[in-house]
């Protein structure tokens, strides 16, 4: 990886993982399909694992008498564990020419939800049947994309969780998710040494970046800079499907 590559890579990284702590969600979202243009998939979803699962951890830590704000959090938690697990096969059993096409069909997906402002109610009783349902969901996508935005910020919404308790049942779904990905991409032997010195190295800008991301939730509009993060995620939207297009 070049200098120019490295420069690009963490500064991917240093955005997500301001938005992770502003929002709660971002991370994977935005480095990811940066990685994967210089990577590929499976190794840019590997490499993440590692950064996603301590930002998760840094932010349930700090915001962690939220917990008693979250009705009854088991369920969606077990299911995105189990889901995860599911995904990870997908990822360890499926090329890197099919990952990209799942990878560049969920980034449409997320970008559809978000440019026209799609939103799946779940409020009322529906949420806690849809809850695990939601948390199945966001696991399998997690486990085979390294990416479940959509669907754990529908579970939050759906709940009607605002700023702090927000971003901290995000994360609690995340780490869920995040402790069976690593746990599954072991198993699976997708960790290597060029993988993990990667993976620990990212964590360098989620330290320093999240905390700074966490203090400006009040002070910052969400709306302005989700417009900066959905073009940046329009761009590596394109950079994909260009690659995808040029190796074909």
């Amino acid at each position: 990886m070049s200098v120019e590559e490295f420069v690009i890579v963490f500064a991917a990284l240093s955005v997500g993982a301001f938005s992770k702590g502003l929002t709660g969600i971002g991370l994977p979202t935005i480095t990811i399909p940066v990685l994967s243009g210089f990577v590929g998939v499976e190794h840019a979803v590997v490499v993440t694992t590692i950064p996603v699962a301590f930002s998760n951890i840094q932010i349930i830590w700090t915001w962690r008498a939220r917990w008693k704000e979250i009705p009854n959090p088991w369920p969606a938690l077990v299911a995105a564990a189990v889901g995860t697990s599911g995904g990870v096969w997908v990822l360890a059993n499926f090329d890197d020419h099919t990952l990209t096409i799942i990878i560049i069909c969920w980034i449409a997906f997320y970008l559809t939800t978000v440019l026209f402002n799609i939103k799946l109610r779940t409020d009322g009783k529906a949420i806690r049947f849809m809850s695990p349902v939601l948390g199945l969901a966001a696991g399998v996508f997690q486990g085979a994309t390294g990416m479940s935005g959509p669907f754990i910020a529908t579970w939050a919404h759906g709940w009607g969780f605002l700023k702090e308790t927000y971003v901290f049942a995000t994360s609690l779904m995340f780490l869920s998710i995040s402790v069976s990905h690593v746990a599954g991409v072991s198993v699976a032997g997708l960790y290597d040494q060029e993988r993990l010195i990667q993976g620990l190295l990212a964590i360098i800008p989620v330290l320093i970046c999240i905390p700074f991301g966490m203090r400006m939730t009040q002070r910052v509009s969400p709306k302005l800079f989700n417009r900066v993060i959905i073009c940046v995620i329009a761009a590596m939207e394109v950079k994909l499907i260009w690659g995808l297009v040029s190796a074909g």
